[in-house]
């Protein structure tokens, strides 16, 4: 799963980073092949990332502070809110004795974080390899370069080869459907359909092998995709004074109707249908 392009060029960061990423790889690959041992394997993997990648955010934030990031504050916050939800699932394995459906659910959000935000968002540190900042504009333009941002970032999409397209329902006959609420400024209901094209591909690019079923490795991780596109269009409202927020994303249906706006997009990896009408309060 580590990749040398995923070095921002600070070695201490990029070993560390390095260390996050085969911990990652050895839960996934127990997952997938050594199930007689996942709580095991699992209960590892959760202590290792409490310890370690506390002292990791801090080594990367001490470092962000002595060059003067100008995204200090921001970054400090996604490690925080990163932190949590580690201790939300953790809360819930226990509860449920490592079944492996939570397990699965974890490791799903967990590769699909720690991809984005090592490949994407920590290459800004020093001002690599980043996707050049938009000024708000409409909805829906807001919503394509979202997903032109975040897959550049997670899966090296050509993000210009992103365009809006035409394409007939046949294409979403297997498709996922994954809905998230928006509150504050911006208010009201986002729903991104994942063509099955698009979801192998996905999952391949960040964990390098496709899953033989959909099940709760494949929605979590495309419950954290969404959340990385929606968290990323609340930032371009931001800019504008629009503040909103989101809420956790939910398995949904395609809707039937169009809602205010609909955006297909054809992401050269796949098709995705983003609908959603929200109302600026």
């Amino acid at each position: 799963m580590w990749k040398d392009s995923y070095r921002i060029g600070v070695d201490t960061v990029d070993e560390q980073h390095k260390a996050l990423f085969d911990a990652t790889e050895k839960l996934l690959s127990n997952l997938r092949n050594h199930q007689d041992t996942r709580k095991q394997e699992c209960m590892s993997a959760i202590a290792f990332l409490k310890d370690y990648a506390v002292r990791h955010f801090a080594d990367e934030e001490a470092y962000q502070v002595s060059i003067g990031y100008k995204d200090y504050a921001a970054h400090k916050k996604l490690h925080e809110d990163f932190v949590q939800t580690v201790l939300s699932h953790e809360e819930k394995m226990t509860k449920t004795d490592f079944d492996l459906r939570s397990i699965k659910e974890f490791t799903g959000m967990l590769v699909t974080w720690l991809t984005y935000h090592v490949a994407g968002i920590d290459q800004s540190i020093t001002g690599e390899k980043t996707f050049a900042e938009k000024t708000f504009g409409t909805q829906l333009d807001n919503f394509h370069y979202s997903v032109r941002d975040v897959l550049q970032k997670l899966a090296r999409v050509d993000a210009d080869a992103i365009k809006a397209t035409d394409k007939s329902d046949d294409d979403f006959s297997e498709s996922i459907s994954v809905e998230i609420e928006f509150t504050g400024d911006a208010s009201g209901h986002v729903t991104y359909v994942y063509t099955k094209e698009f979801t192998k591909n996905v999952i391949y690019a960040m964990m390098q092998f496709v899953p033989d079923t959909v099940d709760e490795l494949v929605y979590s991780a495309l419950f954290e995709v969404s959340n990385i596109i929606s968290g990323t269009v609340c930032t371009q409202m931001g800019r504008a004074g629009i503040f909103s927020d989101i809420k956790p994303p939910i398995l949904s249906a395609r809707p039937t109707v169009n809602l205010k706006e609909r955006l297909v997009l054809d992401t050269g990896m796949g098709i995705i249908e983003i609908d959603f009408e929200l109302s600026l309060v």
